[in-house]
This record gives structure tokens, C-alpha cells and sequence, in this order.
């Protein structure tokens, strides 16, 4: 039975963290409205700025971890986890039609989407999926996971991302290879410049529906009673508990079209890749000239661009908007993982920095705002970054036991 004092102190630790919340919520907000009215920056920044905050806050509150929806359904035989990112890529889809449908009166006429994330489809773009996938196993999260896992105290993703930048660095001193052998000539398919958007549309909703109803076998009965709505339980459900997936999916694929229409299509590896490549240009342990790597949208980064780029900004605002849902939960402290999976997410992140720069972004840029762009690069990453995690998830089982 718990001592009265002891209730006491963890409520009055629960108030102090949840005021702690609300303050680094504030001065997000205050962060962005700077940034809107500075000379060296402006809207775009400060709607990158809101729009990580609030992707960081959805993923931590609705657990969206393609890793651990992955896990769910291979390990569990638990589908809802997968089903959710089923209904955030149909979510995206629309509406990533509604706003092409209004820049590209014709799909067909050879033009793409500008600020689209649109990639070459080769067995290079296999490679760095399937490579990525294992670092998502090896790792425990992709990318973007890791980045909102810093806010909620886990030791192992700051070793993780060390570990891409270092991958980056690898992929980038290999780059001319591939890029002058395959992706030089490598195609760029854009599924709606083949029928339109009607059909393109009415083709990636009939694949997720498909999908979905097979994942539908493995949903598990609920059993717990519907609780009674009341102020108190609408706020426990909004900032304490963790959400339903089907409100992380709306939200996801809401935030995606948004980020598009507003600044850029979702992406987290840019920023890292422009640190790795100023490091290792630094240490010279790059290639003087790598050929292409700029002209593709995953890739691209702003060498010069001081410390707030827009991707910045936005990977910055993932870890706060972590940070933020794990305070509000009112219980925050550092994880304890075992010793060896420091070496394994070490290992992990240098495979997910490998595989995201050959790959031309990670599970956010290439697969979901791929996927939104209507792009088949998506659907080619999607499968082997599955493939990946397949194969290697024993190796994270172990690590975990």
C-alpha cells in the first residue's frame, strides 16, 4: 500500500513536469513567431518550426514507430499498429492530390510536382532500403523515431544518430560509384504522369484498402469497456495516455499535406546529411566533387546555410515536440537499456545513415512523403525497408532479452 506522502510527491512531481510542458510548448510557439518576423528568415521557418513540433508531439502520443509497428505485427501478430500507417499514407495520398491537382492541371505532360520527393526507382534504392530496415532493427527505430525518443530520455538514439552521420559519411565516399554506374540513368516514375490523378489517386487507395483488409485479420478483439467522457478524461486522453492510432494516422498524413503546401514535404535525414558532409569534407575523407548528389531532393542539403535551416528547424522541433508529450505524461526519466545494445544501435544508426543516403531519404522522406507524391521510389522502399526488418528483427529481440 503507498504511503499518502508518497502520493503526494509523485503528484506534485507529475504537476511540476506537466508546468514544464506547457512552458517549452510556449516558447516553441514564441520560437516560431520570432522567426516569422526575422529578416533572415520568415514564414517558411516558422510554419517548419510548428509543423515538427507538432509531428514530434503526434508520434510520441500515438507511438508512430515504423519499427515498432513492424515489430507488432511480425512478433505479436498484431496488426493495429501497421493499419495506422496504412490510414496516414491514405490520408497523405488525398491530399497530396488536391494540392498537385492545383499546381499540374495535367499529370501527363511530363512535368513533376515542384518541391516533391519524388527518387530514382534501381536495385541501388533496394539496397538502401534493405539496409535501413536492418538498422531499424538493429538500431530499435527509424530516423524520425529516434528524434522524438531524445525528448523522452532514451539513451541509446543519441548513439544511434552518431552512428548515421557516420553511415552518411560512408554512403557519401561511395557515392560516385553508384551514382555513375546506376542512378545517372536511373528512372524517375511518377504514377499520376501515367494516367493522371484520378487513376493514380483511385490506384494507391485500392492498394491501401486492400491492404488493410487483410491486416484486418489481425486486429485483436478489445475488451475494456467504453469510459465516460468527462473534462478530466478528455485531457487524460489528449496529454496523459497514449492515443488510438487511428488519431496519429489523421494527424500524420494531415501534417504531411500541410508541410507541403506551406514549406516542404517531410523529411529528417537533409540536416544530417549537410553535417556529415561538412565533417567529413573538413577531415577530408570525401570525394572533391560527387557527382549528381544535389539534383536529388532526398539528398540535397545547404552546405552554407548556417544553423537554422529549414530542416533544422524541423528536426529540432521533432525532439521538443518529444519532449513535450513525454513531460506531459507527468513521468519522465532516463530508459535503462542493456549493455549490448549500445554497440547494436551504434551499428544500427551507421546502417541507417548508409541506407538513407542511398536511398535518397528515410521512412518519412522516401516511404511517407514518397508515397504522398504519388512516387513508385516509395512503394520500392517501403517493401524493402520491410524485407530488412524481417530478416533481422531475432537480432533486436535478442538485444531486448
Amino acid at each position: 500500500m503507498n504511503h499518502p506522502s508518497e502520493s503526494t510527491s509523485r503528484s506534485s512531481v507529475s504537476m511540476v513536469l506537466r508546468v514544464l510542458a506547457v512552458l517549452l510548448a510556449g516558447g516553441g510557439i514564441f520560437w516560431a513567431w520570432w522567426l516569422h518576423g526575422h529578416e533572415l528568415y520568415g514564414r517558411r521557418e516558422s510554419w517548419t518550426l510548428m509543423s515538427g513540433l507538432l509531428f514530434g508531439w503526434t508520434m510520441q502520443r500515438s507511438r508512430f514507430c515504423f519499427f515498432c509497428m513492424l515489430r507488432d505485427f511480425f512478433s505479436k501478430k498484431d496488426s493495429r499498429a501497421v493499419l495506422t500507417v496504412i490510414l496516414a499514407l491514405a490520408v497523405g495520398v488525398v491530399g497530396h492530390v488536391v494540392i498537385f491537382g492545383a499546381w499540374i492541371p495535367d499529370a501527363t505532360a511530363g512535368h513533376l510536382p515542384p518541391r516533391a520527393h519524388i527518387g530514382p526507382v534501381s536495385w541501388v534504392l533496394v539496397l538502401g532500403g534493405i539496409v535501413f530496415g536492418m538498422g531499424m532493427s538493429f538500431s530499435g527505430s527509424c530516423i524520425s523515431a529516434h528524434f522524438y525518443r531524445i525528448g523522452e530520455g532514451s539513451p541509446l538514439s543519441p548513439v544511434a544518430l552518431i552512428g548515421a552521420v557516420g553511415g552518411v559519411i560512408l554512403a557519401l565516399r561511395s557515392w560516385n560509384f553508384f551514382y555513375l554506374r546506376t542512378l545517372i540513368d536511373a528512372p524517375v516514375p511518377w504514377i499520376p504522369a501515367w494516367g493522371g490523378f484520378s487513376l493514380s489517386l483511385l490506384l494507391a487507395l485500392a492498394v491501401l484498402g486492400a491492404l488493410a483488409l487483410w491486416l484486418m485479420r489481425w486486429v485483436p478483439l478489445s475488451v475494456s469497456p467504453r469510459e465516460r467522457l468527462t473534462v478530466r478524461g478528455l485531457f487524460d486522453r489528449i496529454f496523459v495516455k497514449f492515443w488510438s492510432g487511428w488519431a496519429g494516422g489523421i494527424l500524420v498524413g494531415l501534417i504531411s499535406t500541410f508541410a507541403l503546401f506551406r514549406a516542404n514535404p517531410l523529411g529528417v535525414t537533409a540536416e544530417m546529411n549537410r553535417i556529415a558532409r561538412n565533417f567529413g569534407a573538413r577531415f577530408e575523407w570525401l570525394p572533391v566533387r560527387l557527382e549528381g548528389l544535389d539534383t536529388f531532393r532526398g539528398c540535397r542539403t545547404e552546405l552554407d546555410a548556417g544553423m537554422f535551416t529549414p530542416n533544422a528547424l524541423f528536426v529540432i522541433a521533432i525532439v521538443m515536440g518529444g519532449f513535450i508529450g513525454a513531460l506531459g505524461m507527468g513521468e519522465w526519466s532516463l530508459s535503462r537499456p542493456k549493455a549490448k545494445a549500445y554497440p547494436l544501435a551504434l551499428l544500427g544508426g551507421g546502417m541507417l545513415g548508409w541506407g538513407s543516403t542511398l536511398a535518397f531519404g528515410c521512412s518519412i522522406g522516401t516511404l511517407l512523403s514518397g508515397i504522398h507524391a504519388g512516387a513508385l521510389s516509395g512503394w520500392v522502399f517501403l517493401l524493402a525497408m520491410i524485407a530488412g526488418v524481417y530478416v533481422t528483427l531475432p537480432v533486436r529481440n535478442w538485444a531486448e532479452r
